[in-house]
């Protein structure tokens, strides 16, 4: 069949697949910095966490001059394939520890999901319950 020839698609074809508009814009309310999630006895990641109206997103801390609270989330996202997001509807709770100075365990915050528990170290247990019980409320234990 030469080109000419080909007829045409037929109009019941479907459209292609187009995502649903967002409902909402995703906004920055606040960044964390130096989260550190422990990957080996003496080994560690640190993170930014940008929590957004829609999700907590952990950035790989890396030494460069971003400003986080400015920029795309999503673009913040594909930044690293080290960075990941959970959906603030998958939060269940996210419980703020104050370090013990006698056995010098560090201040950590604990993010519980519907399927997951993780751990992170963090600089002032008072400041991050503070910032974050502003933007989530009743989120933060």
């Amino acid at each position: 069949m030469s080109p000419e020839s080909v007829p045409p698609p037929l109009p019941s074809a479907p459209p292609p697949f187009m995502p649903p508009p967002p409902t909402q814009s995703e906004s920055i309310l606040t960044v964390i910095e130096k989260v550190s999630q422990k990957t080996g006895i003496f080994s560690k990641q640190t993170y930014r966490m940008l929590v957004t109206n829609t999700r907590l997103i952990f950035v790989l801390q890396v030494k460069n001059n971003v400003d986080y609270a400015q920029q795309n989330a999503n673009l913040s996202l594909a930044e690293n394939p080290a960075n990941f997001a959970i959906p603030l509807d998958q939060v269940q709770a996210i419980e703020v520890y104050r370090g013990d100075f006698e056995d010098s365990s560090p201040d950590s915050m604990t993010v519980k999901t519907l399927s997951d528990k993780m751990t992170f170290l963090i600089n002032d247990a008072y400041r991050v319950s503070q910032n974050l019980k502003k933007v989530l409320g009743n989120l933060v234990k």
